[in-house]
């Protein structure tokens, strides 16, 4: 019996740096914006001020990684379902974990059910919700698809304006272009005001002063989802998510540094810096809709939308993961709007095999305490796009036991170290984690545990969860 009623490819041999780690005692309540609390958190009921920022160290654990699961053994014998669901009762009993403790292990090639504790229950589902999103746009948009960045020339009016796409990772100088490991700055503004001297023409644009304005306006949702807490924005957790930023609209350069009010507006002005850089006179960036009479001269594209994806799987990136889902929204013809992309997300899971029933979404991140997402969703999202060719690869975006991302303070040295892939998530009672473990005899199963009802505190339930996680990576559990 439940304790409560309550419900609320392939792998590459590459290895990510680890992200930045802060620890942010007034964060806690919405330490699901990176699932980077690590450590006791106090039992104060008010939020404190955080704690100051620190920057993790490289991982330097021996962890073997598993075998690539492009090379998996189909022939590794599966575990014996009563055993795997023995462990997962063992979870639930655990006092470290809470009112509702529910399970879900299948095998990942099969789909054979290993582990059912109220797997199709739908609770909150933190910031697992972003496997969701991430799934779901790279299965309708495909892993090559990018976001494009625009300018258009009035040459009546002499305005430019810079025509919000949804890359708000752009680069303040010149992009990268897939020179550096993260699609962070891919292409930048300096790219753009390049592009669009090229294209007027450096006679035309400084024979005078020019206006600058910027429009976001493909983008219907309140920049700010109404879902979102607020000290979320106070912390430096999210941005605004309004299609058009540089750096994820960060005014400095800490990892959880505070974001502007107004990113499309702050990229404008960034725009305007680059241009008179170039001999182009022009005031503050103000908003406007782009003229009818206006032609794009100018365009970057961002990274690949799987690199996009990969990037807010192993940063848990609130802001990239809620305009990712926007855009998905506007390309597939919906609003582009919460509800929108709550409707475009789940006909992409339908169409991967997932029983969708249950499945409630209020915004793309994971921060909406109104989010409904069983276990079963979880483990039918991995394996569904395991078998689907656009999203093969969906191993590859998530952080690895012990050395990547989200999981780089967690697993080391255990049977789980390097086996273990998985999307984490965490708020306020609410502790989850799901992806892929491969056993100790080399079966990949797909797994989701979500865990809610625990006081406020995440040590006791996550090191529960951990070693549920463990267990499965040691089982040789053959019927």
């Amino acid at each position: 019996m439940k304790k409560g009623s309550r419900v609320r490819g392939r792998i590459t041999a590459s290895i990510v740096v680890p992200v930045v780690v802060v620890a942010g005692v007034g964060g806690y309540a919405v330490a699901d914006a990176y699932d980077v609390v690590p450590g006791w958190i106090t039992n104060q009921p008010v939020p404190v001020e955080p704690a100051p920022f620190k920057t993790a160290q490289a991982v330097t654990t021996e962890a073997p990684r598993a075998s690539a699961v492009s090379e998996m053994n189909e022939t590794a014998p599966l575990p014996a379902a009563s055993a795997l669901q023995s462990l997962a009762q063992d979870l639930r009993d655990d006092d470290r974990t809470g009112e509702s403790t529910n399970v879900s292990v299948i095998d990942l090639l099969t789909g054979e059910t290993l582990v059912d504790l109220d797997a199709a229950d739908p609770q909150v589902p933190a910031s697992t919700t972003k496997l969701l999103t991430g799934v779901a746009a790279v299965a309708g948009l495909g892993p090559e698809f990018t976001m494009t960045t625009s300018v258009a020339w009035d040459a009546s009016s002499r305005t430019l304006t810079l025509i919000a796409g949804g890359d708000m990772m752009l680069a303040a100088d010149a992009g990268h272009g897939g020179t550096e490991d993260t699609p962070n700055g891919w292409a930048g503004m300096a790219d753009l005001a390049d592009a669009v001297v090229a294209g007027v023409g450096a006679d035309t644009l400084e024979s005078g002063p020019v206006r600058v304005t910027v429009d976001d306006s493909e983008f219907e949702a309140p920049a700010v989802n109404p879902e979102w807490p607020q000290y979320a924005l106070d912390l430096g957790y999210v941005a605004a998510a309004s299609g058009l930023a540089v750096n994820v609209a960060r005014m400095t350069d800490e990892h959880f540094a505070p974001r502007f009010e107004d990113p499309s507006l702050a990229a404008g002005d960034v725009f305007v810096e680059r241009l008179a850089e170039r001999g182009v006179e022009s005031g503050d960036a103000t908003r406007a809709k782009v003229g009818s009479g206006a032609d794009v001269v100018a365009s970057v594209e961002s990274a690949p939308l799987d690199q996009v994806v990969t990037l807010l799987e192993q940063e848990s990136d609130n802001t990239v993961s809620e305009i990712v889902s926007l855009v998905h929204a506007g390309e597939m013809g919906k609003p582009t709007t919460a509800e929108g992309a709550a409707e475009a997300t789940t006909e992409q899971l339908a169409g991967l095999g997932v029983d969708v029933t249950g499945l409630e979404l209020y915004d793309g991140a994971g921060f909406s305490e109104n989010n409904r997402i069983s276990p079963l969703h979880l483990t039918e999202t991995v394996r569904g796009a395991f078998a689907n060719e656009a999203t093969a690869e969906v191993l590859d975006w998530l952080p690895i036991a012990a050395l990547e991302g989200t999981l780089d303070g967690r697993f080391h040295d255990t049977d789980a170290a390097g086996q273990m892939r998985a999307k984490t998530g965490s708020l306020t009672g609410v502790t989850t984690l799901a992806g892929a473990v491969q056993t100790a005899d080399g079966r990949w199963l797909a797994y989701a545990t979500l865990l809610d009802g625990m006081p406020y505190g995440q040590a006791q339930p996550k090191a529960a969860l951990d070693e549920f996680l463990i267990a499965l990576a040691q089982c040789g559990c053959e019927g």
